[in-house]
């Protein structure tokens, strides 16, 4: 939506110009504000501008928030990597991995004797 930007502000820019116009040619013919008011080509032209204005709030949006989230990753980027928790079972005492092994070893000595 970001790179629509310059054919939404040129299609506003169209649409004013051309309201301009017909409220110009409309002021000629002598009709009064109220019907000028009423005219469907003057709702269309306003309706496309008031359109092409929140696009572009929409995207200023959009551009604020992409903002926000670079200087987000730039602070992560920038503060100081710490390690990351180690497992559990790398945590365990090689003692007790021998005894529970040993154990399996006279386990299965035991039942092979039987």
């Amino acid at each position: 939506m970001l790179n629509k930007k310059p054919y939404i502000e040129n299609h506003q820019n169209l649409a004013a110009g051309k309201l301009a116009d017909r409220l110009e040619f409309l002021k000629t013919q002598g009709m009064p504000a109220e019907r000028i008011q009423k005219d469907p080509t003057v709702k269309h032209f306003r309706a496309e501008i008031r359109k092409a204005r929140y696009q572009l709030a929409d995207i200023a949006k959009l551009e604020s928030q992409i903002a926000q989230q670079a200087e987000i990753k730039a602070q992560k980027l920038a503060a100081p990597k710490t390690d990351p928790p180690k497992h559990k079972r790398s945590d365990s005492d090689p003692t007790k991995k021998r005894a529970k092994k040993e154990r399996k070893i006279a386990a299965a000595a035991a039942e092979t004797e039987e």
